[in-house]
């Protein structure tokens, strides 16, 4: 959410940065933000029309960009510019030479200002989270003994983009032992009766990324898995529950910690209950263990707890969220219970 007033104006040369402006997937440049202009410097042959968030279309060379900022600044009566501390260092030296000495380099700014996304924003991160919904049912009728860890990669891949994906996250399939492994990379290792299967799978829709994790059985789950298993859906319920706007972010990962750490399974919870998401796959607040960060409304955050016993096999259910002042939006839908194949 970009700053009703700024304090000095800003230059975001960041390419996700630009997209969460822009909203173009093509369109190269750089922004300036002002209090009194919003403008978008554009490069090559496209021009855009019709932009978002108040955005002014210039299109210009891209050896251009340090004199035409300066020019804007003198416009405007601005002697000091914010520029991100990705921004190339040519860059700033151009923008001295016109005229500005006033430059601060400073980074996570509009990262910060991604955070709290629009409805615009949920929108994308809804149809992404459709697309890796159908996967999930596909993938159901692929799922049997004797095919590998890879071919069911390839086969979520490859539904994914038939929905309409533009690219994918690192797509994990783990069976067996190796489902243990909280970021195991596929291999040619082949399902068997009796194994977990984690598959933790996301795609972007319009640059904005979903991630969905399930946890199935080939054939007939044991005693011990089914303890594993709704140990596991306990916790993230619990937090799908009750995470809303105002909560903490330790207090959130606590919400399903307490849950796995109260039963045989204490410790086997590995990583942080969830990690932001938007035009990155990680990004902003998360909800992790000892972190005193707020959840504000508009957050968006996985909630994936898990449960992973070396040399055995392991657990992880996942969805993503958008946090609201009265609760949370669950945007994936696929079935939450334990599925025996």
């Amino acid at each position: 959410m970009i700053p009703e007033k700024l304090d000095i104006p800003i230059l975001i040369t960041d390419n996700v940065n630009t997209r969460w402006l822009h909203r173009l997937p093509m369109a190269q440049g750089a922004i300036l933000l002002s209090e009194n202009k919003r403008i978008f410097f554009s490069w090559g042959r496209f021009t855009p029309e019709n932009l978002p968030n108040g955005l002014e279309a210039r299109a210009i060379q891209r050896d251009e960009l340090g004199a035409a900022v300066a020019a804007e600044l003198d416009a405007l009566n601005e002697p000091e510019i914010t520029v991100e501390n990705t921004a190339p260092y040519d860059l700033v030296r151009q923008i001295e030479k016109a005229g500005i000495s006033g430059i601060r380099v400073k980074a996570g700014t509009v990262q910060k200002w991604r955070e709290i996304k629009d409805e615009w924003e949920i929108e994308q991160l809804k149809k992404a989270s459709q697309i890796t919904d159908h996967a999930f049912s596909k993938i159901l009728g692929v799922l049997k003994p004797g095919i590998t860890e890879l071919e069911v990669a390839a086969e979520l891949e490859h539904y994914m983009r038939l929905e309409g994906s533009e690219e994918f996250n690192k797509t994990i399939v783990a069976s067996g032992p190796n489902s243990s492994k909280p970021h195991h990379w596929p291999t040619d290792r082949k399902l068997e009766a009796g194994d977990f299967v984690t598959m933790d799978y996301g795609c972007t829709y319009n640059g904005y990324h979903s991630d969905l994790t399930r946890t199935v059985v080939i054939g007939h789950a044991s005693d011990k898995q089914r303890r594993i298993y709704e140990t596991v859906y306990e916790a993230q319920k619990a937090a799908r529950e009750r995470l809303t706007a105002g909560l903490i972010s330790k207090e959130a990962d606590a919400m399903a910690r307490n849950i796995i750490d109260g039963t045989e399974f204490k410790g086997t919870f590995l990583h942080n209950l969830g990690h932001g998401i938007g035009l990155d796959i990680h990004e902003g607040t998360g909800l992790v263990e000892g972190s005193d960060a707020v959840l504000e409304a508009g957050m968006v955050v996985s909630i994936e707890p898990g449960i992973y016993i070396k040399d055995y096999g392991g657990v992880r259910i996942e969805d993503i969220a958008v946090v609201r002042r009265d609760g949370c939006m669950v945007l994936e839908n696929s079935d939450r219970a334990l599925i025996e194949i």
